[in-house]
């Protein structure tokens, strides 16, 4: 079902075609930020719904005052929730001249959320307090199953059509042997609810026409920058899709605004983008398969004339960043989302992001990627800078192109001592790079 605009919900309520109720509400204004706070959280727990700020109990327009001062206010509210339900920026609508603005909750698939350590869902047209014994039940109900399993507001109409059928032929083609059709592929995939009816956390991340339409925090802002600095913006797009499209999306931006580099097969001249691809749909992928979709902040992808930045929710702790970049480990925030990309060939093995990437980097001689995390934020640098060679890397270059040195060659090259010189080719040999032959003055080393 198509949902409903902001103006839409807003004429709706004043001629009094829908009631307050299970899914939508209204205040006068921000003067009681503890009952915008409870209808927050009430929402959030429950299915989700329609918060209008500037009509009152009899459905007349009072106006907000200023934009930005709500917004900021409301902003207290939301911090005041545990987990924060990630709202996004509201609607604004114009009535008799005034201004309401809309918000829309999404709810937070079963997770119960509480406004000043007290847990708030709605009943009918109400907010109500939950109670321990309600508490036990929700978790009862809800069970083990993780997040990505729990049932979203979308319904099963919100599937992308053609999406669907994409992932079904790739699904075929793995395995032709057992055909699957789109009912047990969904159900198998764990991407709609048991009775059919509305689509998962995870089918929604992976299915949805757009869903930032219930989830705002699935999108993903592409921006090209002119020169060094985040001021002179000259692209800029905003990704709204399912996971694979929003995938290929943000590959199909880095290679328009990427600068280029040459490389030649044969005769033939070719140009590529300066970050190698394979390195660019690691870290786009990773962006995608370990955000934190409950951080209400949207994932970002910067370019700039010596670098690329990728930035998103979802840091993991100090000690786990460690190891994944170190060994390699595999971490998983999304399983459900990572197993549903790796059969439409959107997510290598397990842990081979950042190994991938570094040897991808180091192949075409850029340094390696720079990662740092700032809170749940994880942020990954690219640079398009060569990487300083080691004298050792230099003489090695020297000799494959001579094939054959002195050691006075490597002296008057590189300007080192003799001792110095003597050292690096004993070690270049000693590595099975180079052979040594002669003494003395007849001593020389073949590359």
């Amino acid at each position: 079902m198509a949902q409903l605009t902001a103006q839409e919900v807003v004429e709706d309520v004043i001629r009094g075609g829908t009631a307050e109720g299970y899914s939508i509400d209204w205040a006068e204004g921000t003067k009681n930020p503890n009952s915008l706070g409870e209808k927050i959280a009430a929402f959030a727990t429950s299915a989700g719904g329609c918060l209008i700020i500037g009509l009152d109990n009899d459905r007349v327009v009072q106006g907000i005052g200023d934009k930005q001062a709500l917004i900021s206010q409301v902003g207290d509210v939301l911090r005041n929730c545990q987990p924060i339900p990630p709202v996004g920026e509201p609607e604004f609508v114009e009535k008799d001249g005034k201004l309401l603005a809309v918000y829309r909750i999404p709810s937070l698939g079963g997770t119960i959320c509480e406004y000043k350590e007290v847990a708030y869902h709605r009943v009918q047209d109400s907010v109500k307090k939950m109670t321990a014994k309600e508490i036990m039940h929700r978790l009862t109900l809800c069970g083990p199953a993780s997040w990505e399993e729990r049932p979203s507001i979308a319904d099963v109409e919100e599937i992308d059509k053609e999406e669907l059928e994409y992932c079904l032929k790739k699904i075929q083609e793995r395995n032709p042997l057992e055909p699957k059709t789109s009912e047990n592929f969904l159900r198998s995939g764990k991407a709609i609810t048991k009775d059919g009816k509305n689509l998962t956390n995870l089918g929604l991340i992976a299915l949805a026409q757009k869903p930032s339409e219930f989830i705002p925090q699935c999108k993903i802002q592409l921006v090209r920058f002119r020169g060094t600095q985040p001021v002179d913006r000259i692209a800029a797009y905003l990704v709204e899709l399912p996971a694979r499209k929003a995938i290929e999306t943000c590959m199909n931006f880095l290679r328009l605004n990427l600068p280029v580099r040459e490389r030649h097969e044969g005769a033939a001249r070719m140009e590529e983008p300066i970050i190698p691809e394979r390195a660019l749909r690691e870290a786009v992928v990773n962006m995608v398969v370990h955000r934190d979709y409950n951080d209400p902040q949207e994932s970002l992808v910067r370019i700039f004339d010596d670098r690329v930045e990728l930035q998103n929710s979802g840091a993991p702790e100090k000690e786990e960043l460690i190891r994944i970049i170190s060994q390699g480990i595999p971490f998983h925030r999304n399983q459900g989302v990572y197993n549903f990309l790796r059969p439409v060939h959107q997510a290598e093995a397990a842990g081979q992001g950042i190994p991938i990437m570094k040897r991808e980097l180091g192949r075409v001689g850029l340094t390696e990627p720079v990662i740092t995390t700032l809170y749940n934020i994880f942020h990954l640098k690219m640079g398009f800078g060569k990487k300083e060679e080691s004298l050792e890397e230099r003489v090695i270059a020297y000799g494959m192109g001579k094939k054959k040195l002195s050691t006075t060659d490597v002296m008057k090259k590189c300007e080192i001592s003799r001792p110095t010189a003597i050292y690096v080719l004993d070690e270049i040999v000693r590595k099975g790079v180079a052979r040594h032959f002669g003494k003395r003055r007849n001593s020389h080393y073949v590359f």
